[in-house]
């Protein structure tokens, strides 16, 4: 219980809202370690001010702004109330602002990866892009307090992200508007947020996350899914503007298409990974977003394109295979321009796989073994219904109503 101290120390100031010097603080002894709380006055503003001796035996101070006494009185409890059931690094957080927070989280977590043979047991292999993602938060949130980070500010951020467009500056450096902001790019900077304040809950920070009870702020729901499949006839012109200067990637569009590897897996493939024998591809758990080793067939024309590429190469078991890392992009962008395809981006060749193996009624557990997924709701986002499955569908449900139509003839 917290009782009044007339013989208190505090002094409210010269005057304490009726004009007369005041006295009044709550004290409290738990587990042998005083903790006072008091109303005082300073610059002409009112204050909650608490004071208790930390883990180190020193004594501390808390001080937060109030409106009047009635609420400086309500905030010497809640900050009690936190010290006690939360212990004082809650104390701490509630004064650490954003910026400090997310500057805390880059230096630690968006760190380059750091492996121990194949496993990674540190940093992340995104956290360039994830760095790019945080600027955006930094910005917007980085003046507040942990605790004035609530769901409503959350939301605003979420509205002015989405009503931001898309720039980019050419090289005079005028500003091209392209398109809008998707739901899913706004979800990638949240989900980052997220992550983010779950640490400083995790670290005692804060007391609870305001994602906690607002689901609505990431809605998985409301992202527009991408369903670009190549057909026969796209994947043809798409093959056939890999000529010349861009003859280079075509093996990798190869092994994209018959393999469905990511790029990151594609591109770091060694010759050690591949048995032209034995026509298997070893993606090993360095190289995978799930940091697990799986193994891939190949298709005969791929067999060959990779056969030709040995031939070519230096014969070194450790060199990579494509001899491409990263310049890789603009390559392609030529080539699906050139094909008439502007809109297909080297993922959606992953997507085509995918779709290609249950349209060969590939059993879709097998099918996310393939891709090297580790949950089936992951597969599922992957397998897309073409015109072709589209009419497929349609055509065993014509003969389902064809054999109703002949039953009821042969019954009358």
């Amino acid at each position: 219980m917290y009782t009044e101290d007339p013989q208190s120390s505090f002094e409210c100031g010269d005057e304490c809202g009726d004009g007369k010097r005041s006295s009044r603080a709550y004290d409290e002894t738990s587990m042998g370690k005083t903790r006072s709380g008091s109303v005082r006055r300073r610059d002409g503003s009112i204050y909650a001010r608490i004071s208790f001796t930390d883990d180190e035996g020193h004594r501390r101070e808390v001080w937060r702004k109030a409106e009047n006494k009635t609420q400086a009185k309500a905030l010497i409890n809640d900050l009690l109330r936190t010290l006690d059931d939360h212990g004082e690094r809650a104390l701490e957080g509630a004064n650490m602002t954003f910026k400090d927070l997310a500057d805390e989280y880059q230096r630690n977590a968006l760190v380059p990866p750091k492996y121990v043979g194949d496993r990674k047991v540190a940093g992340q292999r995104s956290y360039l892009s994830r760095r790019s993602l945080l600027r955006h938060l930094r910005a917007y949130f980085g003046k507040n307090k942990l605790r004035e980070i609530t769901p409503n500010l959350i939301q605003r951020y979420r509205l002015k992200r989405l009503d931001t467009p898309i720039v980019y500056k050419d090289k005079d450096g005028a500003v091209t508007i392209t398109r809008t902001r998707s739901i899913s790019a706004v979800n990638r900077e949240l989900q980052l947020l997220r992550r983010i304040l779950n640490v400083a809950v995790a670290e005692g920070l804060i007391i609870r996350s305001p994602f906690s009870n607002s689901r609505s702020l990431i809605s998985i729901a409301d992202e527009r899914k991408r369903e670009r499949i190549l057909t026969r006839e796209e994947e043809e012109r798409l093959l056939a503007a890999c000529t010349d200067k861009r003859e280079r990637i075509r093996p990798i569009v190869i092994c994209a298409i018959d393999t469905g590897m990511r790029k990151s897996e594609i591109l770091g493939l060694k010759w050690t990974d591949i048995n032209l024998v034995e026509r298997i591809i070893t993606v090993v758990a360095f190289n995978t977003k799930t940091a697990q080793e799986r193994q891939v067939a190949m298709t005969e024309r791929l067999t060959q394109e990779l056969a030709n590429l040995y031939d070519r190469s230096a014969g070194d078991p450790d060199a990579l295979v494509f001899g491409i890392k990263d310049n890789f992009k603009r390559a392609f962008s030529c080539a699906r321009k050139t094909a008439g395809l502007p809109d297909v981006r080297l993922h959606d060749l992953r997507h085509t796989h995918a779709t290609r193996l249950i349209a060969a009624h590939i059993p879709l557990a097998e099918v996310g073994r393939v891709l090297g997924h580790t949950q089936p709701s992951t597969t599922y986002r992957y397998v897309n219904a073409n015109r072709e499955t589209a009419r497929r569908a349609a055509a065993a449900l014509d003969s389902f109503n064809e054999g109703e139509e002949t039953h009821r003839e042969a019954v009358n």
